[in-house]
């Protein structure tokens, strides 16, 4: 059996598995020994966050949770050849040079951030290539955070109030009033195809009555986005737990939950995975993740066949106090567990923060969706190639009965 060919798009620069400072690090849960033969120039310079093939010779970097992945796959699965696709390496005609491509730390988000010379070109690889997975009719159906809000809010997926102001049909003036007929008190702003709290701003009614400019100098700075998403603020959020869980194949794989700085008494984010984290948090995140997922797309393959989603992350949070929209019934003196956001699969999977080594059990699951989606495709091509064939045959079989069919009345003809 030929191997599989997968390439695997790689850009993370926050979720290392080589650390030599202090603080969390992998090779108290895991052996980074494996990556001892990898070449540098898939390493990380922590200060330029640049690939050391785009550094000056010499430069140091650490190797980042989706590179190992790929390496420690081409090292344990002999049926697959892996292909290491850095952002800038990042073209439609790589994608299709290999048998199926997986996004696992760089997507449009990070192009849409970047905002270079690169971009149509990376931007046309993830939408025009067949072979990607997530396709990107579900990555956009994430990216547009609209598409999967919408369709969560339709299924009964608990969110907070929210108002959408698509590009085209905003206005500071418009906006406010619609804050204020929903009776919201503060709200926040984020943006679709964003990421790392770009764009993410927390304000009040009342501040924005008394200076305008603040929305008016907000909408001229991301005049471009498609969409601003704009919630009622839930304070309880800060003070509790953000329960982040991670599926695959729908199924739930662990979770992390993350307090916010400014809810802190030494006033550091604090993350805690496993049975530190509190069972409420754990049980309703899952719950809600759970309910959440199932308003996102399978993934579709060229020939129509599909393939359950590949990794997903549900980011839920905790209301404990009053809202005051007035189409919301959430009880305050009771906790609220609601979904604030979904992530792809190139969001980060917080690896030297857990209690296991997380690299073998998704090298594990991306070997064996590879064979799955490489499988479901060669097995559509053959199929079409039997159809083609046989309709040849059925082609040729009356050319062969005319042909019969003439000697036999010529040899008639000549016994006239």
């Amino acid at each position: 059996m030929p191997r599989i060919r997968v390439g695997f798009i790689c850009g993370k620069d926050t979720d290392f598995v080589e650390h030599p400072g202090k603080g969390p690090q992998y090779s108290k849960i895991g052996n980074p020994k494996f990556l001892a033969d990898m070449p540098d120039r898939y390493r990380v310079d922590p200060a330029s966050h640049e690939y050391l093939v785009d550094c000056e010779a010499g430069t140091q970097g650490q190797a980042h949770c989706d590179v190992a992945l790929a390496w420690y796959i081409q090292k344990h699965y002999p049926d697959i050849s892996v292909d290491i696709i850095t952002p800038e390496e990042l073209c439609l005609q790589r994608l299709q040079s290999n048998d199926l491509n997986f996004t696992l730390g760089y997507n449009a988000v990070n192009i849409s951030v970047e905002n270079n010379d690169s971009g149509p070109r990376k931007r046309e690889a993830f939408e025009k290539a067949k072979n990607i997975f997530p396709t990107w009719e579900a990555e956009d159906f994430i990216l547009i955070k609209s598409k999967y809000m919408k369709a969560c809010i339709k299924a009964g997926v608990p969110m907070a109030p929210t108002i959408f102001a698509p590009k085209g049909n905003r206005s500071p003036t418009q906006l406010l009033k619609q804050i204020k007929a929903r009776g919201w008190r503060s709200f926040v702003m984020k943006q679709s195809e964003s990421g790392f709290c770009l764009g993410f701003l927390k304000l009040s009614v009342e501040e924005c009555e008394k200076s305008p400019k603040i929305l008016n100098d907000y909408f001229k700075e991301y005049a471009h986005c498609p969409e601003f998403i704009v919630q009622e603020a839930i304070e309880g959020f800060t003070r509790n737990w953000e329960t982040r869980c991670f599926w695959f194949n729908g199924k739930f794989l662990y979770a992390i939950a993350n307090m916010a700085a400014v809810s802190t008494k030494d006033q550091k984010e604090h993350i805690v995975t496993g049975k530190d984290i509190p069972k409420e948090f754990l049980e309703n995140a899952k719950k809600v993740g759970a309910a959440a997922i199932k308003s996102l797309p399978d993934l579709k393959l060229p020939n129509g066949k599909s393939v359950k989603n590949i990794l997903v992350r549900t980011d839920i949070g905790c209301a404990d106090s009053q809202l005051h929209d007035r189409n919301t019934n959430w009880d305050p003196n009771k906790r609220t567990f609601f979904l604030n956001e979904i992530e792809p699969s190139s969001t980060t999977y917080f690896v030297r923060w857990l209690k296991f080594d997380c690299i073998p059990m998704y090298a594990k699951l991306y070997a064996a969706k590879a064979r799955e989606i490489y499988k479901k495709m060669k097995a559509a091509k053959k199929a079409t190639k039997n159809t083609k064939t046989a309709m040849k045959t059925k082609a040729k079989k009356p050319m062969k009965a005319m042909k019969s069919s003439r000697k036999v009345m010529k040899a008639s003809m000549q016994k006239k």
